[in-house]
Parts: structure tokens; sequence; C-alpha cells
């Protein structure tokens, strides 16, 4: 008999397929890693089981230990969410999600796929809980989504501090993010036996591109790196161009430290992001900056060409992959993921925007 014990069991090992149809004008191979087979829908599940067995064994950001009956709290807009109630229903844990405005979007359609399995999801609190007046006015013109989405990593960081039950694993800090991600290099790697000449991929935390490249370099190999960010969602970084190399100058989002500052936000002032710490490790070789309607327009075709049924992030990543299947040419191998299904953009279509 074969079967396996655990759905926990089913994350990961995910198929390498190589595109044909979209493809078709680069002479370079184009491969996708399809992470949206993952048991909630994407890669997130990686970082989630990494994340929360971290928390078990107390290797958290103040070392607090993750207790039978204790609960997982994070701030989500997207795949985060369900990735963590996923986990924590298969290991019997409470989790306690805060959602921003995007998830709420469409008919909530984000909200309900983590609501099946039975977190407690609250909306994330208006950033006049924390501001007021002329400050809050202030922060709201510069960029209302991002403000809301640190009013609700303040929840959680509140949450954790009041509760000793509560462990807030902090997707955007915490290194078990990255580390979960590593066992996606291991699988390319014996995959493509060792031949990757670029991989890249679309940058929330920065943890699915930070922990591939740092799995690859273990098994010594150094492709040229990519990252991509949706025009004006840079939440935690400035980009001012379409194309930021490594030796440009890329710079901390001045007003969102500013906001995380006034807010009491300590935890996140002293320590170090993930894509702060991947910038210091010199990657990605460039950052891409792709428009909804480009990752839009290539998800379609996926899903229409191909057969993969993806969403926005995918598209995007797969649109800069052609454009360095392009650069690189003949007997190269270019790789990204795709990262989640599209189901979690129904309510939105045929509008489907690119978030991360």
């Amino acid at each position: 008999m074969k079967y396996i014990n655990s759905i926990l069991s089913s994350i990961g090992n995910t198929p390498l397929l190589k595109l044909n149809k979209v493809a078709k004008e680069v002479s370079a191979s184009v491969f996708v890693k399809l992470e949206h087979l993952n048991p909630s829908g994407s890669y997130k599940d990686r970082m989630a089981i990494s994340m929360i067995e971290a928390a078990e064994k107390g290797l958290t950001w103040n070392k607090r230990k993750l207790e039978p009956g204790g609960i997982i709290v994070d701030a989500s807009a997207g795949n985060t969410a369900p990735a963590l109630a996923f986990v924590c229903a298969a290991k019997g844990y409470k989790a306690k999600l805060f959602v921003y405005k995007p998830m709420l979007k469409g008919g909530g359609i984000r909200l309900k796929i983590t609501g099946a399995y039975g977190p407690d999801i609250s909306e994330a609190k208006l950033p006049s809980a924390y501001l007021s007046g002329e400050d809050l006015n202030h922060f709201l013109k510069l960029g209302s989504d991002r403000t809301h989405v640190i009013a609700g990593k303040m929840q959680a960081y509140e949450l954790e501090k009041n509760d000793r039950n509560v462990v807030w694993v902090d997707q955007i800090y915490n290194k078990y993010n990255y580390i979960g991600h590593m066992s996606m290099a291991y699988e390319l790697y014996d995959q493509l036996e060792g031949k990757i000449d670029a991989f890249g991929c679309s940058v929330g935390s920065g943890g699915a591109l930070l922990g591939v490249l740092l799995g690859l370099y273990e098994k010594g190999i150094h492709p040229y790196s990519f990252g991509i960010i949706p025009f004006g969602s840079e939440t935690y970084i400035d980009l001012k161009k379409e194309e930021t190399k490594k030796d440009e100058k890329i710079e901390r989002s001045k007003w969102v430290y500013e906001l995380i500052e006034r807010i009491g936000l300590k935890k996140w002032l002293s320590e170090k992001s993930i894509i702060e710490e991947m910038i210091e490790k010199g990657y990605p070789d460039t950052f891409f900056r792709i428009t909804h309607e480009e990752a839009r327009t290539m998800a379609n075709r996926l899903c229409q060409e191909e057969g993969i049924y993806c969403g926005m992030s995918s598209g995007a990543n797969v649109a800069v992959a052609l454009k360095i299947a392009k650069r690189l040419g003949n007997n190269k191998n270019v790789v990204t993921t795709i990262v989640d299904r599209r189901d979690r953009y129904l309510g939105e279509y045929p509008d489907d925007i690119y978030i991360v």
C-alpha cells in the first residue's frame, strides 16, 4: 500500500514544466516550477510549514515557543493567509489572521479560501487606530493600501505582546521563510541536473527568491537572478525604473519606515527584513517592475495556451523570464515559478490584479 499519513507530506516535490507555446519565440529554454500544485494552492506552503515548525522549537525572534493549543498569527493580503491556516489546521493549532483590503475585494474569494481551514479572521484595523488627523491623511495619500498593511502588522505585534499563547511568525522578517523555500532549490537542482542559468520570481517578502538562490548557491550554482515587483506596489523598497541593477542604489521606502516608527512597530526597527538581507547578499542581479496588464495578459496565455491554471504573479514571472531567455540565447535554461492557483483571483475577473 502506498499512502501518506499527513497532508503536510504533500508539500513540495512539485513538477517542473518546460514552456513550449508561450516560449516558442525565444531560443533559451524556459521552465516553470508548478508550485500552484501545493496543497493550499501556492508556494507559501513551504514557508508556512517551515516557520511553524521553527516556532515549535522556539526558534522565533523573541524565543517564544509554540505550545500545544497555541495560536499562530500574521497579517496577509494574498497567499500567506491560506497557507498558514492550512498548516495550522493539519497540525492542530489555532490561527488568527488579519487580512487587508485586497483580500476583501471581488466578493472576498481569498478570504473564503482561507476561511475553509477554520482560522479566526479579522479585517486589519484602519490606520486611524494608530494615527489621527493630519498624520493619517499624510500617510494615506502616500499609499492607502500600504498604510493598511503596516497597521495589520502592528495588530499582530500587539497581539503577541499581550498573549503568551500567541506566536507572530512575521513572514517579512522571519528567516525560516526563506529557509523553507530552499527545498525548492534542491528539487530544481535535481530536476535540471544543475543546469540553471537564470532564476527569478516575484518579490513580496523576498523569501522565495532568496531561499532558492541560497539553496542553489549551496549546490555550487550561481544563476543570473531577477526579482519582480508590481508597478506602484513596492512596499518596503523604492524602485524608480523599469529595471534596476544590483549595483544601483536601492533604498528602503522612507515613508513606510517613517510610518513604522510613528506607530511603534519596534520589532521592525531593530531587525533586517528578508528583502534587506537579500540585497546585502547581492541579490537579485536585476529588479523588474511589471504592470497589472502585463501580468494578466501572460497569466491568461498560460491558462489558455499551456493549460496552467495560474494567477497574476505567475504571469508576471513568466513575462520577465521570457525577456531573460531572449537575452541569454541558445542552450540556456531560465527558471521561474507558477506561484498560485487562479481560483483566488476569480472575484476580480476580468480585471485581475497582480499583488505579491
